[in-house]
């Protein structure tokens, strides 16, 4: 099953969780304030954005962006540091 766009909105949040975690690629993830987590992925032609509530867990949206490019909008993932011993 591939969707447009627009039938992928008329999905609630939690079917298009299912549809994400079915057909979806996962992209990169960010962490804003220390207080939501912000993963993309792509799926049926066109980038989606997820916001997660790290407090609650909850998931607050998962909704189509017009441009991968908004990623650049939120602070760059934190890299891990290798300790030199």
């Amino acid at each position: 099953m591939i969707l447009t766009k627009e039938e992928y909105c008329l999905f609630n949040i939690k079917s298009k969780i299912q549809l994400i975690e079915k057909d979806g690629r996962f992209i990169t993830r960010r962490v804003c304030s220390d207080l939501y987590l912000i993963t993309f992925y792509q799926i049926y032609g066109f980038y989606v954005e997820t916001i997660y509530e790290m407090s609650t867990f909850k998931t607050l949206s998962a909704d189509p962006v017009i441009n991968i490019d908004i990623m650049q909008l939120y602070p760059p993932p934190l890299r891990q540091m290798n300790s030199i011993a």
